[in-house]
């Protein structure tokens, strides 16, 4: 492993320990996740008690949107046994769009719209897309503006496996 992937991955370790945020974000780390059946999303919000919830805010225009549902797939696969569950909420005001992305890309986790654009009020994700990382305790622990490749995959990944050997 390289010294920046070391690097990276100590620096999301480190954002775990001392609760570092994203300052671009309106929630905070130790915020409660907020109580998704209020924003009248669109679709099915999975069981999240207990669980560690990666809330993905994404647009089917999002060229970096496209390329994280492969990655969030492999996680979803790899992990969903464990108590992770990834809820992707697209940004779109057009469902036309939104089910057009789904269909090309046939995620296996949980996606709903956020067609009023509700729940992005709340949370301003500083960038398209942003991770949202909930513990069990149902506590953000941290956000991670974009998606970069291998990179971001690599540190969302740590942190999930941190995440799911605490207890709720």
């Amino acid at each position: 492993m390289s010294l920046l992937k070391k690097f990276r991955l100590a620096g999301g370790l480190i954002m775990l320990l001392w609760g570092v945020t994203n300052p671009g974000a309106a929630v905070a780390v130790n915020d409660p996740m907020p109580d998704l059946r209020s924003f009248g999303l669109e679709g099915e919000i999975p069981d999240l008690e207990g669980k560690v919830v990666l809330i993905d805010i994404w647009a089917s225009w999002c060229a970096p949107c496209k390329a994280s549902f492969p990655a969030f797939d492999a996680m979803h696969e790899a992990k969903v046994d464990d108590g992770l569950v990834i809820l992707a909420v697209s940004v779109d005001r057009k469902a036309k769009e939104y089910e057009s992305f789904l269909k090309r890309l046939k995620p296996k986790f949980a996606t709903v719209r956020d067609g009023n654009q509700k729940l992005v009020a709340e949370l301003k994700p500083p960038a398209m897309p942003t991770s949202f990382i909930f513990g069990r305790d149902g506590k953000l622990r941290s956000v991670h503006p974009g998606f970069h490749g291998e990179s971001t995959v690599e540190e969302l990944s740590f942190e999930i496996e941190t995440l799911l050997k605490e207890d709720a």
